[in-house]
C-alpha cells in the first residue's frame, strides 16, 4: 500500500491539512494518508499544546475518512522530532508499505535545513503543494502537486482568524479545553491592554484556587473580560443593537463588558453560563455569584494598575464576598471623586 504521510504540530488541524489529504486520494496517489503528530519540532521555538489535546483535534478532524489515519511515532520517541529518523523507523516497521511525504511550499523552501536531507531525499518522496501560485523553489526531488494551499495557517486559527476553516469537532474541543485564548486575546488588544488582561487573569486563577472555582473558567474570564475594550463607540453600539439594544441605555463606558460577553460566545464557541456573566458584569459588578465576584475583585483591584491593592486582595483570598463589597465601595468613592474632579474642572474653565 502507498501511503501519503502529513507531518506536523497540527496545532490546530485545519482544513488546508485534510484537503492535502483529500487531493491524493482523490486523484490516487496514495491509497491513505497517516496525520503524524509531533511532539517538539525543531523549527518551532514556541511551546506545543499538550499533545494529548493535538491528538484529540486530529481525531476529530479526520474522523470522517476510514482512509485517515494518526500516527504518534514521534511522540513515542523521545526528544525532538527529526523527519529522517521517522522515515527510517517507517520503512523497518512496516517493510510492506512504500511511504511519500506531503509538504507546502513552505517547507519546501526550508528542506536544506532538515537534518539528513541528502540521505532522507533518497529515502522517501515529497509531494509539495503550492501557496498562491509561488515558484516552487526545491533543490531536492519532489512532485509538484496542481492543488494550491488553502490559504490558511495554525497561527492565524490560533489567534482566532479565518474560524471557518477548521472542523466544528476541533473548534468544539478548542472551546471545551479554551485552548489558545492568549493568542485570541493578544490580537484583539494593545499591548497594554494585553498586559492588564493577564494580570487579572493571574489573580482571577488565585482567587479560584482559593474559593473552589474552576481555575480554567476563572482564566478564561480573566483574559478575555476586556476583549471588546478598545472597540470604539460606534462598533459597540451597532454590536449591541443586533444583539442586546437594552444595554445602550445604560452609559457607554459598561458597554464593552456585553459585548464581550456576546463576542466569546458567537467567535470562540465558549457558552458557559458562568463566564459569559462574569465578563457581561464585569465592570459593574452587578452579579454576585462566585466567578462574577472574582472577575469583577480581580479587575478592579490589578496589581500592575499602579496603586497598592494588596490588603484588599488578601481581604478577598480569605472572604470573598467581603472583599468583593469593599472594591464595590472603594470604586464607588473613585467615581464619585473623579465626578467632583471633573465637575470642579468645568467650573475653573467657566470662571
Amino acid at each position: 500500500m502507498k501511503i501519503a504521510i502529513i507531518g506536523g504540530s497540527f496545532d490546530p488541524i485545519h482544513f488546508g491539512h485534510t484537503a492535502m489529504a483529500r487531493y491524493v486520494l482523490k486523484h490516487r496517489l496514495a491509497e491513505a494518508v497517516w496525520f503524524m503528530v509531533t511532539a517538539k519540532t525543531p523549527l518551532k521555538d514556541r511551546s506545543l499544546t499538550d499533545n494529548e489535546l493535538r491528538n484529540d483535534m486530529v481525531k476529530a478532524a479526520i474522523a470522517y475518512d476510514k482512509r485517515f489515519k494518526i500516527c504518534l511515532m514521534e511522540q513515542q520517541r523521545d526528544g525532538i522530532s527529526y523527519t529522517l529518523d521517522t522515515v527510517r523507523e517507517l520503512k523497518n516497521r512496516y517493510p510492506q508499505h512504500s511511504f511519500v511525504w506531503l509538504i507546502g511550499n513552505d517547507q519546501a523552501m526550508q528542506l536544506s535545513k532538515w537534518r539528513g536531507i541528502d540521505e532522507l531525499s533518497k529515502l522517501i518522496e515529497f509531494y509539495v503543494f503550492p501557496r498562491h501560485n509561488e515558484t516552487i523553489s526545491c533543490a531536492y526531488p519532489h512532485q509538484l502537486m496542481k492543488m494550491e494551499l488553502i490559504d490558511v495557517s495554525s497561527s492565524e486559527i490560533r489567534s482566532g482568524q479565518r474560524l471557518w476553516l477548521v472542523s466544528k469537532g476541533v473548534k468544539a474541543l478548542m472551546a471545551k479545553h479554551y485552548l489558545y485564548l492568549d493568542s485570541f486575546a493578544a490580537a484583539r488588544m494593545s499591548e497594554r491592554r494585553f498586559a492588564h488582561s493577564k494580570s487579572v487573569a493571574k489573580l482571577c486563577v488565585t482567587l479560584a484556587q482559593c474559593h473552589g472555582v474552576d481555575v480554567l473558567q476563572a482564566y478564561c474570564a480573566g483574559i478575555l473580560h476586556d476583549v471588546c475594550k478598545e472597540w470604539d463607540k460606534q462598533r459597540l453600539n451597532c454590536y449591541l443593537q443586533q444583539l442586546d439594544p437594552r444595554t445602550l441605555q445604560e452609559r457607554p463606558t459598561v458597554w464593552h463588558g456585553y459585548a464581550a460577553a456576546y463576542y466569546v460566545s458567537k467567535s470562540l464557541g465558549i457558552h458557559q453560563r458562568g463566564i459569559r456573566a462574569a465578563i457581561y458584569h464585569h465592570v459593574k459588578g452587578s452579579d454576585q455569584s462566585k466567578l462574577c465576584m472574582i472577575v469583577y475583585v480581580s479587575d478592579k483591584l490589578d496589581p500592575s494598575r499602579g496603586y497598592d491593592s494588596s490588603e484588599t486582595i488578601a481581604l478577598c483570598k480569605k472572604d470573598l464576598a467581603a472583599g468583593y463589597r469593599l472594591a464595590l465601595k472603594q470604586q464607588a468613592e473613585y467615581l464619585m471623586k473623579e465626578k467632583q474632579n471633573k465637575h470642579e474642572s468645568r467650573t475653573e474653565s467657566g470662571n
